[in-house]
C-alpha cells in the first residue's frame, strides 16, 4: 500500500505532485481529464470524487492531481493524500473491451492509459526522436509531475500531447515546447516541427 512521502508543487500552478514511497503497481502511466474517463480505474474514480479535482495523472512513483481554480488547496491535498494512502492495488481482471459487463462502457485506450501505437510514416526517425526525448526531456517532465506522448509523426511534423502537470501549464505550452523543438532539430533532423495536440 503506497504512502505519500511528499507533496510537491509543479510549474503548473493548478497541479500538485504526490510522491509515493511504494509503487502503485500499474503497467503504464494513466492520464484522466474527467470523471467519466476515469471509469474503471479504482484510484482515479475515487480521486475524481474529491471536490475540486479536475485531472489525474498516475505513474508507479507519483500521482499528479490538477485542481479546479476555485478548489481549497489545503483541503484537496489532505483528501488526495488520504485517498492515495487508502488505495490497495487489486488484481487486474481481464475484461474484454468488446463485451463489457451490462451497464458499463468498454474502456478505451486513452481512458486507461495503455500504450497506444503512434502513427508514424518513418519508424526509424520516430525511434531516434523517442531516444532523444527519453534522454533529455521526459526525465525533467517526470520530475515536474508530468509527461509527454507522441501521437503522430507525418512528414517531419511531430504531434505531441502533454500529460499530468504539463497539460495546461503555461511554460509547457511556450518555453518547453520551443525547447523540445530545438533539441530535436539539433539532435535528430532540422526539418522536425513539434506541434501540440
Amino acid at each position: 500500500m503506497p504512502t505519500v512521502c511528499s507533496i510537491e508543487p509543479t510549474p503548473n500552478p493548478l497541479a500538485t505532485k504526490f510522491v509515493l514511497d511504494a509503487p502503485l503497481q500499474i503497467q503504464s502511466a494513466r492520464q484522466f481529464d474527467s470523471a467519466s474517463r476515469a471509469f474503471g480505474d479504482p484510484l482515479a474514480e475515487k480521486l475524481f470524487a474529491i471536490d475540486g479535482v479536475a485531472g489525474v495523472y498516475c505513474t508507479n512513483d507519483f500521482v499528479t492531481v490538477t485542481r479546479m481554480p476555485t478548489a481549497d488547496v489545503e483541503a484537496l491535498e489532505a483528501a488526495v493524500s488520504d485517498c492515495i494512502e487508502a488505495y490497495k492495488p487489486r488484481r487486474v481482471i481481464n475484461v474484454s473491451c468488446e463485451n463489457p459487463p451490462p451497464g458499463e462502457r468498454a474502456p478505451s485506450v486513452h481512458d486507461v492509459g495503455d500504450p497506444f501505437e503512434t502513427d508514424a510514416d518513418d519508424p526509424d526517425l520516430l525511434m531516434q526522436i523517442n531516444h532523444v526525448l527519453d534522454e533529455h526531456i521526459r526525465p525533467y517532465l517526470d520530475k515536474d509531475g508530468g509527461g509527454l506522448d507522441i501521437l503522430r509523426l507525418q512528414e517531419f511534423a511531430l504531434t505531441v500531447r502533454y500529460k499530468g502537470a504539463c497539460g495546461g501549464c503555461p511554460s509547457a505550452v511556450t518555453g518547453t515546447l520551443f525547447a523540445i523543438n530545438n533539441l530535436l532539430q539539433n539532435y535528430v533532423d532540422d526539418r522536425i516541427q513539434v506541434i501540440l495536440d
